[in-house]
Protein backbone atom coordinates (compact mmCIF):
# COMPACT_ATOMS: atom_id res chain seq x y z
CA UNK A 1 0.00 0.00 0.00
CA UNK A 2 1.33 3.55 -1.38
CA UNK A 3 2.71 5.62 1.93
CA UNK A 4 0.52 8.97 1.42
CA UNK A 5 -0.69 11.09 4.66
CA UNK A 6 -4.17 11.79 5.34
CA UNK A 7 -4.12 15.30 4.52
CA UNK A 8 -2.17 14.56 1.11
CA UNK A 9 -4.86 11.66 0.17
CA UNK A 10 -7.49 14.30 0.78
CA UNK A 11 -6.36 17.03 -1.09
CA UNK A 12 -5.65 14.22 -4.10
CA UNK A 13 -9.06 13.34 -3.92
CA UNK A 14 -10.55 16.40 -3.92
CA UNK A 15 -8.15 17.69 -7.07
CA UNK A 16 -8.59 14.81 -9.30
CA UNK A 17 -12.96 15.34 -8.60
CA UNK A 18 -12.07 18.86 -9.84
CA UNK A 19 -10.63 18.37 -13.33
CA UNK A 20 -12.38 15.09 -14.12
CA UNK A 21 -15.26 17.17 -14.81
CA UNK A 22 -12.86 19.06 -17.80
CA UNK A 23 -12.43 15.40 -19.74
CA UNK A 24 -14.70 14.31 -22.67
CA UNK A 25 -16.41 10.74 -21.48
CA UNK A 26 -16.28 8.22 -23.91
CA UNK A 27 -18.84 8.90 -27.11
CA UNK A 28 -19.72 5.58 -28.13
CA UNK A 29 -21.69 6.93 -31.06
CA UNK A 30 -18.89 9.02 -33.10
CA UNK A 31 -17.21 5.50 -33.78
CA UNK A 32 -17.64 3.09 -36.84
CA UNK A 33 -18.01 0.02 -33.93
CA UNK A 34 -20.87 0.71 -31.61
CA UNK A 35 -20.30 -1.80 -28.66
CA UNK A 36 -22.62 -3.04 -26.05
CA UNK A 37 -23.68 -0.24 -23.00
CA UNK A 38 -22.53 -3.31 -20.18
CA UNK A 39 -19.34 -4.99 -21.92
CA UNK A 40 -18.97 -8.72 -20.92
CA UNK A 41 -15.61 -10.13 -19.53
CA UNK A 42 -15.10 -14.31 -18.60
CA UNK A 43 -14.92 -13.51 -14.84
CA UNK A 44 -14.38 -17.39 -14.35
CA UNK A 45 -10.62 -17.02 -14.13
CA UNK A 46 -11.46 -14.15 -11.15
CA UNK A 47 -13.95 -16.23 -9.35
CA UNK A 48 -16.46 -12.71 -9.42
CA UNK A 49 -13.84 -10.43 -8.15
CA UNK A 50 -13.76 -9.19 -4.49
CA UNK A 51 -13.04 -5.63 -4.98
CA UNK A 52 -16.37 -3.43 -4.75
CA UNK A 53 -16.47 0.05 -5.62
CA UNK A 54 -16.84 1.38 -1.90
CA UNK A 55 -13.83 0.10 -0.83
CA UNK A 56 -11.70 2.31 -3.19
CA UNK A 57 -9.93 5.38 -1.93
CA UNK A 58 -6.50 7.20 -2.44
CA UNK A 59 -4.50 5.37 -0.75
CA UNK A 60 -5.62 1.59 -1.69
CA UNK A 61 -6.60 2.14 -5.26
CA UNK A 62 -3.53 1.52 -6.82
CA UNK A 63 -2.88 -1.73 -4.79
CA UNK A 64 -6.63 -3.23 -5.45
CA UNK A 65 -6.78 -2.69 -9.19
CA UNK A 66 -3.49 -2.44 -10.28
CA UNK A 67 -2.96 -6.49 -10.89
CA UNK A 68 -6.21 -6.46 -12.58
CA UNK A 69 -5.78 -3.65 -14.63
CA UNK A 70 -2.44 -5.44 -15.66
CA UNK A 71 -3.83 -8.07 -16.92
CA UNK A 72 -6.42 -6.48 -18.86
CA UNK A 73 -4.10 -4.31 -20.33
CA UNK A 74 -1.94 -6.84 -21.52
CA UNK A 75 -4.20 -9.19 -22.40
CA UNK A 76 -5.40 -6.18 -25.01
CA UNK A 77 -2.25 -4.69 -26.25
CA UNK A 78 -2.56 -1.46 -23.76
CA UNK A 79 -0.44 0.17 -20.95
CA UNK A 80 -1.65 -0.64 -17.63
CA UNK A 81 -0.13 2.68 -16.49
CA UNK A 82 -1.99 4.69 -19.14
CA UNK A 83 -5.29 2.59 -18.22
CA UNK A 84 -4.90 3.10 -14.66
CA UNK A 85 -4.34 6.62 -14.57
CA UNK A 86 -7.22 7.05 -16.77
CA UNK A 87 -9.43 5.27 -14.46
CA UNK A 88 -8.08 7.00 -11.24
CA UNK A 89 -8.48 10.46 -12.55
CA UNK A 90 -11.95 9.93 -14.44
CA UNK A 91 -13.73 8.58 -11.66
CA UNK A 92 -11.30 10.61 -8.48
CA UNK A 93 -9.95 7.33 -7.57
CA UNK A 94 -12.77 5.59 -7.44
CA UNK A 95 -14.91 8.10 -5.53
CA UNK A 96 -17.17 9.61 -8.08
CA UNK A 97 -21.20 8.98 -7.91
CA UNK A 98 -20.80 7.41 -11.02
CA UNK A 99 -18.26 4.82 -9.96
CA UNK A 100 -20.14 4.28 -6.75
CA UNK A 101 -23.44 3.29 -8.31
CA UNK A 102 -22.60 1.92 -11.69
CA UNK A 103 -19.17 0.82 -11.50
CA UNK A 104 -18.54 2.46 -14.38
CA UNK A 105 -14.90 3.87 -13.93
CA UNK A 106 -14.31 5.36 -17.56
CA UNK A 107 -17.21 7.15 -17.42
CA UNK A 108 -18.36 5.13 -20.81
CA UNK A 109 -22.03 6.24 -21.85
CA UNK A 110 -24.98 3.91 -23.02
CA UNK A 111 -25.87 3.12 -26.66
CA UNK A 112 -29.64 2.35 -25.69
CA UNK A 113 -30.59 5.15 -23.36
CA UNK A 114 -30.51 2.66 -20.55
CA UNK A 115 -27.85 3.40 -17.78
CA UNK A 116 -27.64 5.81 -15.19
CA UNK A 117 -28.41 9.58 -16.46
CA UNK A 118 -26.41 11.98 -14.66
CA UNK A 119 -24.73 15.87 -15.54
CA UNK A 120 -21.32 15.53 -17.24
CA UNK A 121 -18.42 18.48 -18.30
CA UNK A 122 -18.09 19.07 -22.01
CA UNK A 123 -15.46 20.93 -23.28
CA UNK A 124 -16.17 22.69 -27.43
CA UNK A 125 -13.61 25.73 -28.57
CA UNK A 126 -12.02 25.83 -25.26
CA UNK A 127 -15.06 26.79 -23.23
CA UNK A 128 -16.99 24.39 -21.18
CA UNK A 129 -21.24 23.12 -20.70
CA UNK A 130 -22.96 21.30 -18.65
CA UNK A 131 -25.07 18.78 -20.16
CA UNK A 132 -27.16 15.81 -19.00
CA UNK A 133 -25.96 12.30 -20.38
CA UNK A 134 -27.02 8.48 -20.12
CA UNK A 135 -24.12 6.69 -18.52
CA UNK A 136 -23.20 2.56 -18.96
CA UNK A 137 -23.37 0.50 -15.70
CA UNK A 138 -21.53 -2.51 -14.87
CA UNK A 139 -21.90 -5.88 -12.60
CA UNK A 140 -18.25 -5.50 -11.46
CA UNK A 141 -15.36 -2.97 -11.89
CA UNK A 142 -13.71 -5.84 -13.51
CA UNK A 143 -15.97 -5.40 -16.50
CA UNK A 144 -15.73 -1.76 -16.47
CA UNK A 145 -11.56 -2.46 -16.83
CA UNK A 146 -12.83 -5.01 -19.96
CA UNK A 147 -15.39 -2.52 -21.28
CA UNK A 148 -12.39 0.03 -21.56
CA UNK A 149 -10.15 -2.08 -23.14
CA UNK A 150 -13.22 -3.26 -25.35
CA UNK A 151 -14.15 0.16 -26.40
CA UNK A 152 -10.56 0.93 -27.62
CA UNK A 153 -9.95 -2.29 -29.47
CA UNK A 154 -13.17 -2.12 -31.43
CA UNK A 155 -12.57 1.80 -32.43
CA UNK A 156 -10.37 2.06 -35.24
CA UNK A 157 -9.21 5.10 -34.65
CA UNK A 158 -7.62 4.45 -31.28
CA UNK A 159 -5.28 1.93 -32.97
CA UNK A 160 -2.25 3.70 -32.22
CA UNK A 161 -2.97 3.96 -28.52
CA UNK A 162 -1.67 0.13 -28.06
CA UNK A 163 1.83 -0.92 -27.39
CA UNK A 164 2.35 -2.68 -30.48
CA UNK A 165 1.64 0.77 -32.80
CA UNK A 166 3.40 3.23 -29.81
CA UNK A 167 6.45 3.09 -28.56
CA UNK A 168 5.95 5.09 -25.00
CA UNK A 169 3.21 5.75 -22.96
CA UNK A 170 3.85 9.23 -22.96
CA UNK A 171 3.42 9.03 -26.62
CA UNK A 172 -0.16 6.76 -26.15
CA UNK A 173 -1.19 9.45 -24.17
CA UNK A 174 -0.67 12.27 -26.41
CA UNK A 175 -2.54 9.47 -29.64
CA UNK A 176 -5.65 9.01 -27.25
CA UNK A 177 -6.49 12.46 -26.61
CA UNK A 178 -5.74 13.23 -30.37
CA UNK A 179 -7.91 10.28 -31.65
CA UNK A 180 -10.62 11.89 -29.75
CA UNK A 181 -11.24 11.05 -26.40
CA UNK A 182 -11.16 14.26 -24.81
CA UNK A 183 -11.78 17.74 -25.42
CA UNK A 184 -9.48 19.20 -22.62
CA UNK A 185 -6.58 21.02 -24.86
CA UNK A 186 -4.41 19.50 -21.57
CA UNK A 187 -5.80 15.82 -20.98
CA UNK A 188 -2.36 14.19 -22.17
CA UNK A 189 -0.32 16.31 -19.96
CA UNK A 190 -1.86 15.55 -16.72
CA UNK A 191 -1.99 12.07 -17.63
CA UNK A 192 1.64 11.57 -18.14
CA UNK A 193 2.09 14.15 -14.57
CA UNK A 194 -0.46 11.84 -13.03
CA UNK A 195 1.49 8.22 -14.21
CA UNK A 196 5.14 9.93 -13.42
CA UNK A 197 4.01 11.39 -9.83
CA UNK A 198 2.29 8.19 -8.72
CA UNK A 199 4.95 5.75 -10.67
CA UNK A 200 2.81 4.20 -12.71
CA UNK A 201 5.21 3.02 -15.17
CA UNK A 202 5.88 0.16 -12.62
CA UNK A 203 2.90 -1.52 -13.94
CA UNK A 204 3.80 -1.60 -17.30
CA UNK A 205 7.09 -3.90 -16.74
CA UNK A 206 5.90 -6.00 -14.02
CA UNK A 207 4.91 -9.54 -14.68
CA UNK A 208 1.34 -10.00 -15.23
CA UNK A 209 -0.49 -12.63 -13.17
CA UNK A 210 -1.09 -16.16 -14.73
CA UNK A 211 -4.59 -16.84 -16.04
CA UNK A 212 -5.16 -20.38 -13.52
CA UNK A 213 -7.76 -20.29 -10.59
CA UNK A 214 -5.23 -20.25 -7.98
CA UNK A 215 -3.84 -17.15 -9.14
CA UNK A 216 -6.84 -15.42 -9.08
CA UNK A 217 -7.03 -16.54 -5.82
CA UNK A 218 -4.27 -14.63 -4.71
CA UNK A 219 -5.24 -11.60 -6.35
CA UNK A 220 -8.52 -11.41 -5.46
CA UNK A 221 -7.44 -11.64 -2.00
CA UNK A 222 -4.70 -8.84 -2.64
CA UNK A 223 -4.56 -6.96 1.02
CA UNK A 224 -4.28 -10.79 2.65
CA UNK A 225 -1.37 -12.59 3.49
CA UNK A 226 -2.04 -16.00 2.10
CA UNK A 227 0.55 -18.27 3.26
CA UNK A 228 -0.62 -21.13 1.24
CA UNK A 229 2.61 -22.78 -0.45
CA UNK A 230 0.46 -23.89 -3.24
CA UNK A 231 -0.55 -20.25 -3.98
CA UNK A 232 2.84 -19.38 -3.50
CA UNK A 233 4.46 -20.88 -6.78
CA UNK A 234 6.35 -18.44 -8.28
CA UNK A 235 7.32 -21.32 -11.61
CA UNK A 236 3.53 -20.81 -12.74
CA UNK A 237 3.94 -17.06 -14.41
CA UNK A 238 6.91 -18.23 -16.19
CA UNK A 239 5.29 -21.06 -17.99
CA UNK A 240 2.38 -18.24 -19.47
CA UNK A 241 4.42 -17.73 -22.96
CA UNK A 242 4.42 -21.62 -23.84
CA UNK A 243 0.48 -21.70 -23.59
CA UNK A 244 -0.92 -21.93 -26.52
CA UNK A 245 -3.31 -19.33 -25.98
CA UNK A 246 -0.83 -16.96 -25.40
CA UNK A 247 0.27 -17.02 -29.14
CA UNK A 248 -2.99 -16.31 -30.93
CA UNK A 249 -3.72 -12.94 -29.73
CA UNK A 250 -3.91 -10.97 -33.02
CA UNK A 251 -5.87 -8.00 -33.54
CA UNK A 252 -6.98 -6.32 -36.94
CA UNK A 253 -7.26 -2.89 -38.27
CA UNK A 254 -10.07 -3.15 -41.31
CA UNK A 255 -9.51 -0.28 -43.91
CA UNK A 256 -11.94 1.39 -47.54
CA UNK A 257 -9.57 -1.70 -49.14
CA UNK A 258 -8.40 0.92 -52.06
CA UNK A 259 -5.28 2.02 -50.22
CA UNK A 260 -1.88 0.29 -51.90
CA UNK A 261 1.24 -0.98 -51.18
CA UNK A 262 4.65 -1.71 -53.64
CA UNK A 263 5.90 -5.12 -53.43
CA UNK A 264 9.08 -5.34 -51.81
CA UNK A 265 12.70 -6.64 -53.62
CA UNK A 266 12.28 -9.90 -51.02
CA UNK A 267 8.37 -10.74 -51.44
CA UNK A 268 9.33 -13.85 -52.96
CA UNK A 269 11.16 -14.74 -49.93
CA UNK A 270 7.71 -14.84 -47.80
CA UNK A 271 4.91 -16.69 -48.90
CA UNK A 272 1.18 -16.38 -49.18
CA UNK A 273 -1.09 -17.74 -46.16
CA UNK A 274 -4.83 -17.84 -46.20
CA UNK A 275 -4.74 -16.40 -42.67
CA UNK A 276 -2.23 -14.91 -40.42
CA UNK A 277 0.22 -17.66 -40.01
CA UNK A 278 0.02 -19.02 -36.44
CA UNK A 279 -3.86 -18.20 -35.83
CA UNK A 280 -5.41 -21.23 -37.09
CA UNK A 281 -5.14 -24.81 -37.22
CA UNK A 282 -5.53 -25.36 -41.15
CA UNK A 283 -3.29 -22.42 -42.58
CA UNK A 284 -2.43 -22.93 -46.22
CA UNK A 285 0.19 -21.33 -48.19
CA UNK A 286 0.02 -20.17 -51.74
CA UNK A 287 2.97 -19.26 -54.79
CA UNK A 288 3.56 -16.18 -55.99
CA UNK A 289 2.59 -15.83 -59.43
CA UNK A 290 5.65 -15.45 -61.35
CA UNK A 291 4.56 -12.45 -63.61
CA UNK A 292 4.31 -10.43 -60.57
CA UNK A 293 7.86 -8.06 -59.89
CA UNK A 294 8.62 -6.09 -57.09
CA UNK A 295 7.18 -2.61 -58.65
CA UNK A 296 4.05 -4.60 -58.66
CA UNK A 297 1.37 -2.74 -56.74
CA UNK A 298 -1.21 -4.48 -54.47
CA UNK A 299 -4.51 -3.54 -52.49
CA UNK A 300 -4.56 -3.36 -48.90
CA UNK A 301 -7.63 -4.16 -47.00
CA UNK A 302 -6.88 -5.29 -43.37
CA UNK A 303 -3.98 -5.53 -41.10
CA UNK A 304 -3.27 -7.96 -38.60
CA UNK A 305 -0.85 -7.74 -35.69
CA UNK A 306 0.18 -10.93 -33.61
CA UNK A 307 1.21 -11.04 -30.58
CA UNK A 308 3.01 -13.83 -29.30
CA UNK A 309 5.23 -14.05 -25.93
CA UNK A 310 7.02 -10.67 -26.20
CA UNK A 311 7.06 -11.11 -29.90
CA UNK A 312 4.75 -9.32 -32.49
CA UNK A 313 4.57 -9.28 -36.27
CA UNK A 314 2.26 -7.34 -38.40
CA UNK A 315 0.32 -9.16 -41.52
CA UNK A 316 -1.80 -7.35 -44.52
CA UNK A 317 -4.88 -8.67 -46.30
CA UNK A 318 -3.59 -8.06 -50.18
CA UNK A 319 -5.81 -8.16 -53.42
CA UNK A 320 -3.39 -8.55 -56.53
CA UNK A 321 -5.76 -6.41 -58.35
CA UNK A 322 -8.69 -4.24 -57.63
CA UNK A 323 -11.58 -6.42 -58.13
CA UNK A 324 -10.09 -9.81 -57.86
CA UNK A 325 -12.34 -12.13 -54.91
CA UNK A 326 -9.23 -14.03 -54.08
CA UNK A 327 -7.16 -12.57 -50.93
CA UNK A 328 -3.97 -13.62 -48.89
CA UNK A 329 -2.51 -12.83 -45.99
CA UNK A 330 1.18 -11.60 -46.08
CA UNK A 331 3.91 -10.33 -43.79
CA UNK A 332 4.46 -6.56 -43.46
CA UNK A 333 8.27 -7.25 -44.71
CA UNK A 334 6.96 -8.59 -48.40
CA UNK A 335 5.56 -5.15 -48.88
CA UNK A 336 7.27 -1.68 -49.31
CA UNK A 337 5.33 0.75 -46.77
CA UNK A 338 5.11 4.41 -47.63
CA UNK A 339 7.00 6.66 -44.70
CA UNK A 340 5.07 9.12 -42.84
CA UNK A 341 6.60 12.09 -40.65
CA UNK A 342 4.49 13.77 -37.98
CA UNK A 343 5.02 17.37 -37.21
CA UNK A 344 3.10 19.22 -34.71
CA UNK A 345 0.99 22.01 -35.96
CA UNK A 346 -1.29 24.37 -34.63
CA UNK A 347 -3.42 26.32 -36.43
CA UNK A 348 -6.66 27.06 -37.61
CA UNK A 349 -7.92 26.71 -41.19
CA UNK A 350 -10.81 26.30 -44.05
CA UNK A 351 -11.83 23.56 -45.79
CA UNK A 352 -12.44 23.93 -49.64
CA UNK A 353 -15.77 21.95 -49.96
CA UNK A 354 -16.16 21.96 -53.93
CA UNK A 355 -13.73 19.44 -54.13
CA UNK A 356 -14.68 15.78 -54.23
CA UNK A 357 -12.21 14.42 -51.51
CA UNK A 358 -12.79 12.62 -48.33
CA UNK A 359 -10.97 12.92 -44.44
CA UNK A 360 -10.67 9.90 -42.94
CA UNK A 361 -9.49 8.44 -39.43
CA UNK A 362 -5.68 7.93 -40.22
CA UNK A 363 -3.45 9.31 -42.98
CA UNK A 364 -4.30 7.38 -46.22
CA UNK A 365 -1.81 5.00 -47.96
CA UNK A 366 -0.28 4.70 -44.47
CA UNK A 367 0.64 1.56 -42.63
CA UNK A 368 -2.08 2.52 -40.06
CA UNK A 369 -4.51 2.00 -43.33
CA UNK A 370 -7.60 4.31 -43.06
CA UNK A 371 -11.27 4.58 -43.61
CA UNK A 372 -13.34 7.37 -44.49
CA UNK A 373 -14.75 9.37 -41.76
CA UNK A 374 -16.73 12.61 -43.78
CA UNK A 375 -16.54 14.02 -47.35
CA UNK A 376 -15.26 17.49 -47.78
CA UNK A 377 -18.52 18.96 -48.70
CA UNK A 378 -19.84 17.95 -45.34
CA UNK A 379 -17.46 20.39 -43.62
CA UNK A 380 -19.48 23.48 -43.16
CA UNK A 381 -18.00 25.18 -40.48
CA UNK A 382 -15.87 28.45 -41.59
CA UNK A 383 -12.62 27.02 -39.28
CA UNK A 384 -11.20 23.93 -38.20
CA UNK A 385 -7.88 23.24 -35.76
CA UNK A 386 -5.26 21.65 -36.17
CA UNK A 387 -2.84 19.19 -34.10
CA UNK A 388 -0.67 17.55 -36.63
CA UNK A 389 0.48 17.21 -39.96
CA UNK A 390 1.85 14.33 -41.79
CA UNK A 391 4.49 14.24 -44.59
CA UNK A 392 4.16 10.70 -46.72
CA UNK A 393 6.86 10.14 -49.26
CA UNK A 394 5.43 7.43 -51.22
CA UNK A 395 8.28 6.24 -53.68
CA UNK A 396 9.11 10.06 -54.21
CA UNK A 397 5.88 11.18 -54.35
CA UNK A 398 5.74 13.55 -51.51
CA UNK A 399 1.93 14.38 -50.01
CA UNK A 400 0.90 16.81 -47.14
CA UNK A 401 -1.74 16.08 -44.54
CA UNK A 402 -3.19 17.98 -42.18
CA UNK A 403 -5.13 16.08 -38.79
CA UNK A 404 -7.99 18.81 -37.83
CA UNK A 405 -10.56 18.56 -34.95
CA UNK A 406 -14.67 17.81 -36.40
CA UNK A 407 -17.26 18.66 -33.75
CA UNK A 408 -19.12 15.50 -33.57
CA UNK A 409 -17.20 12.94 -34.76
CA UNK A 410 -13.34 13.85 -33.57
CA UNK A 411 -9.86 13.69 -35.48
CA UNK A 412 -9.61 13.52 -39.05
CA UNK A 413 -7.14 13.82 -41.33
CA UNK A 414 -7.20 16.19 -44.56
CA UNK A 415 -5.07 16.53 -47.51
CA UNK A 416 -3.20 20.38 -47.69
CA UNK A 417 -4.27 20.92 -50.59
CA UNK A 418 -8.27 21.28 -49.78
CA UNK A 419 -7.09 23.22 -47.18
CA UNK A 420 -7.37 27.29 -47.16
CA UNK A 421 -4.64 29.44 -44.72
CA UNK A 422 -2.05 26.91 -45.38
CA UNK A 423 1.42 27.85 -46.34
CA UNK A 424 2.68 24.88 -48.52
CA UNK A 425 6.08 23.46 -48.67
CA UNK A 426 8.09 24.55 -51.45
CA UNK A 427 11.20 21.79 -52.59
CA UNK A 428 14.28 23.39 -53.44
CA UNK A 429 15.04 21.75 -57.23
CA UNK A 430 17.27 19.30 -58.06
CA UNK A 431 20.36 20.41 -59.16
CA UNK A 432 22.43 18.39 -61.97
CA UNK A 433 25.97 17.92 -63.42
CA UNK A 434 27.90 16.34 -66.22
CA UNK A 435 30.06 13.99 -63.85
CA UNK A 436 31.32 10.59 -65.42
CA UNK A 437 33.27 7.51 -64.34
CA UNK A 438 33.04 4.11 -62.70
CA UNK A 439 32.10 2.46 -60.06
CA UNK A 440 31.33 -1.27 -58.67
CA UNK A 441 27.36 -1.83 -58.09
CA UNK A 442 27.44 -2.75 -53.73
CA UNK A 443 24.21 -3.77 -51.67
CA UNK A 444 22.86 -2.97 -54.82
CA UNK A 445 19.74 -4.85 -54.47
CA UNK A 446 17.70 -2.82 -51.57
CA UNK A 447 17.70 -0.03 -54.38
CA UNK A 448 15.49 0.28 -57.11
CA UNK A 449 16.31 1.86 -60.92
CA UNK A 450 14.23 4.76 -62.14
CA UNK A 451 13.90 6.72 -65.16
CA UNK A 452 14.26 9.92 -62.99
CA UNK A 453 15.54 11.39 -59.59
CA UNK A 454 12.26 10.37 -57.51
CA UNK A 455 10.01 13.46 -56.90
CA UNK A 456 11.40 15.42 -59.50
CA UNK A 457 8.88 13.86 -61.88
CA UNK A 458 5.40 12.34 -61.31
CA UNK A 459 5.91 9.65 -64.22
CA UNK A 460 9.31 8.48 -62.24
CA UNK A 461 9.33 4.98 -63.10
CA UNK A 462 10.89 1.90 -61.54
CA UNK A 463 12.38 -0.72 -63.06
CA UNK A 464 12.69 -4.42 -61.52
CA UNK A 465 16.35 -5.15 -61.31
CA UNK A 466 14.85 -8.93 -62.25
CA UNK A 467 14.34 -7.32 -65.69
CA UNK A 468 18.36 -6.10 -66.09
CA UNK A 469 21.62 -7.90 -66.91
CA UNK A 470 23.81 -7.41 -63.78
CA UNK A 471 27.62 -7.27 -65.49
CA UNK A 472 29.64 -10.36 -63.44
CA UNK A 473 31.95 -7.78 -62.43
CA UNK A 474 29.76 -5.40 -61.15
CA UNK A 475 31.20 -2.68 -63.31
CA UNK A 476 29.17 0.00 -64.49
CA UNK A 477 29.67 3.27 -66.06
CA UNK A 478 27.77 6.50 -64.95
CA UNK A 479 27.58 9.79 -67.36
CA UNK A 480 25.29 12.10 -64.76
CA UNK A 481 24.87 12.74 -61.24
CA UNK A 482 22.32 14.78 -59.17
CA UNK A 483 21.34 15.79 -55.62
CA UNK A 484 17.51 15.16 -54.35
CA UNK A 485 16.51 18.95 -53.63
CA UNK A 486 14.43 17.46 -50.78
CA UNK A 487 16.96 15.19 -48.57
CA UNK A 488 19.97 16.36 -50.24
CA UNK A 489 21.03 12.97 -51.30
CA UNK A 490 23.45 12.18 -54.06
CA UNK A 491 21.96 9.97 -57.62
CA UNK A 492 24.16 8.90 -60.47
CA UNK A 493 22.70 8.00 -63.93
CA UNK A 494 24.45 4.81 -64.89
CA UNK A 495 24.07 2.57 -68.03
CA UNK A 496 22.88 -1.28 -67.55
CA UNK A 497 22.29 -2.95 -71.25
CA UNK A 498 22.80 0.39 -73.16
CA UNK A 499 19.90 2.23 -71.18
CA UNK A 500 19.93 5.33 -68.78
CA UNK A 501 19.01 4.29 -65.02
CA UNK A 502 18.98 6.57 -62.00
CA UNK A 503 20.46 5.09 -58.36
CA UNK A 504 20.66 6.36 -55.34
CA UNK A 505 24.67 6.53 -54.27
CA UNK A 506 24.28 3.98 -51.23
CA UNK A 507 24.09 1.30 -54.06
CA UNK A 508 27.11 2.05 -55.56
CA UNK A 509 30.90 1.95 -54.18
CA UNK A 510 33.36 4.19 -55.77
Amino acid sequence: MRNKNIAKAFLSVMTVSAVMTSFKVLDVNADDNNQSNNSSVDVSNTNNVSVISSELNSQNFFDKLGPLAQRIANKNDLYPSLLLAQAAIESAYGQSSLTQSSNNLFGIKATNGQGINTPTTEFSNGSSYTTNSTFSTYPDLLSSLQGYADFLNNNIRYSNVHRSMTPTVEQAAINIQADGYATDPAYSNKLISFINQNNLKTYDSSSVPSNNDQDNNTQNNINTQNNNSNQAQPAQPATRPEQPKQENITKYVGSDGKETFKLSNKYRTYKLYNHVKGTIRNIRSYGWNKSLNSSKKVFVDCLGIRNYGKNESKWYRIRLSDHSKKKYWVYSKALEMPKVNYIKENKEVSVNTNTHSNVYNHVYNSPYLSKKVKENKDLVDDSYHTSLKAIIDNDGIRTEWYRIYIPGTGNAWIKSKDLSNITRHKEAKNNYNNKSGYAYLNNYGKYRLYNNIPGSSKKAKVTNWDNVKVPSDYLITYDKSGVKGKDNTNWYRINLNNKNYWIASGALKF
